[in-house]
């Protein structure tokens, strides 16, 4: 990896660690975006340099504010996010490439137009949602996560629309990321799948991680609790456009 690529996918992490530090998600998308459109590196290199730095990101984001996390919201998702997470990996064996497409292509939409709506009517619903409704959320960003690396919209869309603080909606999805990244991590790493390179290169990083991640805590937008969610739905509608970009 050259310098001016390697500048480029520090200021990406960069970008990214301060984004989630500040909403909760993105880092992933922000990071897979830039490079993968600019060729930077293999897939399989970006995905494993998120997973470690994304992990690093979160628990200095959730540092000290651990007690704004909703135990009993994760404990849910997480029951159904891991086996449908499997299932998603068992599903993404079995499809072709075409069928696997289509259903990212459908999925993107989803997104998108989810994100538009929820933009237009930024408003938190009056009530919780019932554990139904949170394990639905946690098995659909399994499946997700299983099928197309990307598990994040469903439960965006389900703890932005809680009635909660923007503090305990972010401390809850970044620590919900840091079980998921964990998982990942520790299945890729038995696979042999972290190279040296990635190594250095996540270790290359950490400073730029640190950074933002400070920065994003100590200086985050100055907006008001709809706003902050406006910007969170807006990120989703780019979630979704990039899904049917990478789709086609």
């Amino acid at each position: 990896m050259n310098e001016q690529t390697t500048i480029i996918f520090l200021i990406a992490i960069a970008i990214g660690a301060y984004t989630q530090t500040v909403t909760g998600f993105a880092m992933g998308l922000i990071i897979m975006g830039i490079t993968a459109s600019l060729h930077l590196a293999p897939i399989s290199f970006i995905a494993a340099v998120i997973s470690l730095t994304g992990l690093v990101n979160v628990i200095l984001a959730v540092y000290k504010d651990h007690h704004h996390i909703h135990w009993q919201l994760i404990r849910t998702i997480i029951i159904a996010f891991i086996p449908s997470m499997v299932a998603g990996l068992l599903l993404l064996y079995y499809l072709d490439k075409t069928s696997t497409q289509l259903l990212q292509l459908i999925l993107g939409i989803v997104i998108m137009l989810g994100g538009i709506l929820l933009v237009l009517k930024p408003h938190p619903n009056k009530t919780l949602a019932s554990a139904s409704f949170t394990l639905l959320a946690g098995a659909s960003s399994g499946i997700m996560g299983g099928l197309f690396s990307t598990s994040a919209p469903p439960l965006i869309y389900h703890l932005y629309k809680q009635p909660l603080t923007i503090a305990t909606i972010r401390s809850t999805l970044l620590m919900t990321f840091m079980i998921a990244s964990t998982a990942r991590i520790s299945f890729i790493g038995t696979q042999g799948l972290i190279s040296k390179e990635i190594l250095l290169f996540a270790l290359y990083s950490l400073p730029v991680v640190f950074l933002f991640t400070w920065l994003g805590k100590k200086y985050p937008p100055r907006l008001s609790d709809i706003n902050m969610r406006r910007m969170a739905f807006g990120l989703l509608i780019i979630l979704g456009v990039s899904t049917i970009v990478t789709a086609l």
